[in-house]
């Protein structure tokens, strides 16, 4: 049990996720597996490099979940990430480098690149940006763009039964917090995210909108319905105000 499950989360956007998975499999070697998950894609529309293909689209949340159960009906992996399609990665030594890190601590169970954005607006979550640390940053959590997680994380959640997907990043620093357990980003690994690209060339404004009222209603629902909402306000609010000063 020595590599990695990498698994991409295809929708309909073929010229990304094609592109990306042609970045990282010459390097594959022994570090990792990778493989195609199409969620639910039109025909016309789906990767060449498909290794599985569900049946309709269960977003970002419900293919997590499908990620998080086949990696552990798999035990020949001791890690696992999944990627959005929409990102550019030199693929050379990117998760031989996040496996070096997230095995260098035994309780350093998450490990993400830096995720830089070619617009104006980068992503909400200062977190993953790049802060030019030369060394591992420890933040509260990250966003689920590129992170490696270690068997024991994924074991302890299992999955999070969030179909959208705007649950998984709190949660992992709540479960994160209570097992004394580390999250890293490491700024000298970065990712190009082509801001929400994939949701982009599937909706338009007034679906979009309507997405992001439906995840907002249902991360509510679901850290009220687990009697998390106080420790959900406080990771948020961490995460607001996260600062990193070089020494």
């Amino acid at each position: 049990m020595n590599k990695s499950l990498v698994a991409i989360l295809h929708y309909n956007t073929p010229q990304y996720t094609d592109s990306l998975y042609e970045m990282l499999k010459p390097y594959e070697n022994n570090d990792y597996d990778l493989v195609v998950i199409d969620n639910g894609s039109e025909l016309s529309k789906t990767s060449k490099y498909t290794t599985f293909r569900l049946d309709q689209n269960v977003y970002y949340g419900g293919g997590l979940d499908v990620t998080m159960n086949y990696f552990l009906e798999n035990p020949e992996y001791d890690s696992m990430i999944l990627l959005n399609s929409d990102l550019i990665i030199h693929g050379y030594n990117f998760i031989k480098s996040l496996r070096n890190e997230l095995f260098s601590e035994e309780d350093l169970v998450l490990v993400s690149g830096c995720v830089i954005q070619p617009e104006k607006n980068q992503c909400h979550w200062k977190a993953v940006h790049n802060w030019g640390s030369k060394t591992i940053r420890y933040v509260p959590w990250v966003d689920y763009q590129c992170c490696l997680l270690k068997r024991k994380f994924v074991e302890e959640v299992k999955g999070f039964n969030s179909q959208f997907g705007w649950v998984q990043d709190v949660m992992t620093g709540i479960v994160c917090e209570s097992n004394n357990w580390k999250i890293g980003v490491c700024d000298w690994l970065p990712v190009i995210h082509f801001g929400n690209g994939t949701v982009k060339e599937n909706m338009d404004d007034k679906i979009i909108s309507q997405y992001n009222y439906l995840a907002e209603q249902e991360m509510v629902q679901y850290f009220q319905q687990k009697g998390l909402w106080d420790k959900f306000i406080k990771q948020r609010n961490i995460a607001e105000q996260y600062r990193y000063d070089i020494k």
